[in-house]
């Protein structure tokens, strides 16, 4: 391999984020999904663990909604 002839090599992470830089709008909607998936996320992973705590709880008056007659 001739010396004169190399090439200078570019880092992967510098090409692999530059697809950022050039779709903006895209990085954008690509973040508000995330987002709101892990928002989503959140409120089922809370709701199942208030339903669990209630369960185990010492009153055992817990009556979940699909058997509780639907609400209101």
């Amino acid at each position: 391999m001739n010396p004169s002839q190399t090439t200078p090599a570019t880092s992967p992470s510098a090409s692999a984020l530059r697809i950022f830089t050039r779709h903006p709008r895209l990085t954008i909607a690509g973040l508000a999904i995330l987002g709101t998936g892990m928002g989503f996320r959140h409120v089922s992973r809370s709701y199942r663990q208030n339903e669990e705590a209630q369960k185990k709880s010492a009153s055992n008056l817990y009556v979940t909604v699909d058997r509780s007659g639907g609400g209101i």
